[in-house]
């Protein structure tokens, strides 16, 4: 059965802005089985609805997914989406994890999950910094629009005392890593790692950090960025974004 929702979804999965009509053959392609059987796939999906085959043999989904998206609780926000993945992160790492955003020129937590060891997040929600250190400043403006990214950087560098090219590059480096890491550069003694939060329309408007004492993240960063990386990654695809996620 569960192998059944897994291929339907992977068939729904196969859309997106660019593609939005697909043949039999490059559906069956992008599930990874034979065309017969994604074709008995498909004919259900037709079926039931869901999907619609047009007079040149290409398939798109169906307005019924208006209806469907429709009836999502208008407040399932961020903050309701992010919590259970934060809460296991924190389970199984022991530290603190937060949301950050950006709202005017700063850098803006809008929730955190204690570290059961502490007792306390590294960052309190509505705590606001200055947009310049710090894993999750880096992965905010890395992912933001180039226009928007401009307006910035004057006060980046000049905050950071580096060059705006010096910024843009390591932003760069950032957002091809899909990761940023920082150890001491906003509370001496306190590392971070952060990764972006795709929404539906693929954009980064926040991001997911996981915060601690620095002896303790340095000790396990690589598996720690592969854990961040996995749940901003979970918590994207509930948020409806993330399709080009691993």
């Amino acid at each position: 059965m569960m192998r059944s929702v897994q291929r339907i979804m992977a068939i729904f999965e196969s859309f997106s802005a660019e593609r939005n009509s697909l043949s039999l053959q490059e559906l069956a392609d992008h599930i990874e089985l034979p065309k017969s059987t994604a074709f008995r796939i498909v004919q259900s999906l037709e079926k039931a609805g869901y999907l619609v085959r047009m007079d040149d043999r290409q398939y798109c989904l169906s307005l019924r997914f208006l209806r469907l998206a429709g009836m999502v609780k208008s407040t399932l926000g961020i903050r309701e989406i992010a919590r259970p993945v934060m809460a296991d992160l924190s389970q199984k790492t022991q530290e603190a994890t937060s949301i950050h955003t950006v709202i005017g020129s700063n850098r803006v937590c809008i929730e955190s999950v204690a570290a059961a060891t502490t007792l306390r997040s590294v960052v309190q929600p509505g705590e606001q910094v200055p947009l310049l250190a710090g894993s999750a400043s880096k992965i905010l403006l890395a992912y933001m629009p180039k226009k928007e990214l401009s307006a910035f950087l004057p006060a980046v560098a000049k905050g950071t005392k580096r060059t705006q090219t010096a910024i843009q590059e390591e932003l760069k480096a950032v957002h091809q890593a899909g990761y940023a890491v920082s150890h001491g550069e906003r509370l001496l003694g306190v590392s971070a790692i952060s990764a972006p939060i795709f929404d539906v329309n693929e954009e980064v408007k926040y991001c997911l950090s996981l915060g601690g004492a620095s002896v303790r993240i340095q000790a396990n960063e690589k598996a720690l960025i592969k854990l961040v990386v996995q749940s901003a990654a979970e918590i994207s695809r509930q948020f409806g974004g993330g399709a080009g996620v691993a």
